[in-house]
């Protein structure tokens, strides 16, 4: 109540200004570090401290960036001045933006020959054999307003850019996903949040054809047939997963949204026999390997690219699109192929709880022995 208080004292001494449009923005909605008190209009420019936001009426308003929601503050952070991006190591971060923006006007060409030549070198491949999710991207919309991009996150040889993008009259959420190599940016995915959850465009995976659906559905009712190499190069357990409900969660680093959804139903569900085994597609496995141990899942962690794994998983299944969560049964019978956002928690719902709670999780304790190849069951 007293934040509250604060903030409206502070829109009843807003300053109308008569300074001229500096950053005008698309209408979004501003709310305060409570999240009682929000306010649709576009943002102005950003000035010691302080947005200055323009409502419907034309009134133009200045708000502490303080007392803003974590969400807009990070909103701001992206938008912060080319200067101070500079003081802050915004040499790569410019360079990142200028790709992105790059990237993002070349989809308004035809052939986006040039947005090709801006792909790593695998997904140059999949274009050559015409197989490329690249076709398919929406385009944006005409003009500079259409496009803003925000400010990046670097983890060593990755970057992920968001970017607002018009198209079709709507303003859309993403991420372009970049690998350093041979000494450039090259993007390899792009990646957004649905109402379902989040989704992945892998430009590395070949586009299922348009017709087929998703052929991960016949599935549906027969045994999951499971191999995976652990990070230790040993082949998965399978024994400690028997008669549980397992989650078998394809997807790569960058999809942190749903590995924290399907976090949240492992802690609510786990001692009514729910499990989580992690198939990482990621080439990257000394990076790979650095997270886990700096993370600590308390599920086990496959590495699909792991050398010598004799039939990866990604490629046997042939998942393109990420994150992918396959659920499995107690009778190790495929259950759903689509379980990302809330439909986990639905599917969840209809099968759990139906055994008394089991152990412990099985965890990284289930990565050292044998049953490479075997149904999950």
């Amino acid at each position: 109540m007293q934040r509250n208080r604060r903030w409206r004292l502070c829109a009843l001494t807003f300053v109308i200004l008569s300074t001229a449009s500096v950053a005008s923005a698309e209408p979004r909605t501003w709310s305060d570090d409570s999240g009682k008190f929000e306010i649709t209009a576009e943002l102005v420019t950003i000035q010691h401290g302080n947005v200055v936001l323009r409502t419907d009426d034309g009134r133009q308003l200045t708000v502490p960036v303080k007392k803003l929601s974590a969400a807009d503050r990070e909103f701001v952070e992206g938008l912060e001045s080319p200067a101070r991006s500079q003081r802050r190591g915004g040499g790569k971060s410019n360079e990142l933006m200028e790709v992105a923006k790059n990237f993002f006007n070349e989809l308004r060409s035809e052939k986006r020959e040039v947005a090709g030549e801006m792909l790593t070198t695998k997904a140059k491949e999949v274009l050559a054999a015409g197989k490329s999710p690249l076709a398919s991207l929406p385009a944006p919309e005409e003009g500079d307003r259409a496009l803003r991009v925000l400010r990046p996150k670097m983890v060593k040889e990755t970057a992920e850019i968001p970017v607002q993008v018009k198209s079709a009259d709507k303003l859309h959420k993403v991420k372009l996903h970049l690998r350093r190599e041979d000494d450039q940016w090259r993007v390899f995915a792009m990646s957004a949040m649905y109402p379902e959850g989040e989704r992945l465009i892998n430009l590395e995976s070949e586009l299922v054809p348009e017709g087929e659906g998703n052929s991960l559905e016949a599935l549906i009712g027969k045994p999951f047939q499971f191999s995976g190499m652990t990070l230790d190069g040993k082949p998965l357990d399978l024994r400690p997963y028997q008669g549980k409900v397992i989650v078998v969660g394809f997807w790569i680093a960058q999809n942190r949204a749903e590995m924290a959804n399907v976090f949240d139903s492992y802690k609510k569900h786990f001692q009514e026999g729910f499990d989580v085994i992690s198939v990482h597609l990621d080439d990257d496995l000394m990076t790979l390997t650095e997270n886990v141990n700096r993370e600590r899942p308390p599920w086990a962690v496959v590495a699909d690219k792991y050398p010598g794994n004799p039939q990866p998983l990604g490629q046997k299944y042939q998942i393109s699109q990420l994150p992918t969560l396959i659920l499995v049964g107690r009778d190790g019978n495929v259950v759903s192929v689509d379980c990302t956002g809330k439909k986990l928690e639905e599917e969840l719902a209809k099968i759990l709880p139906a055994k008394p709670a089991l152990g412990e999780p099985a965890g990284d304790k289930a990565a050292n022995a044998e049953g490479a190849d075997a149904p999950v069951r």
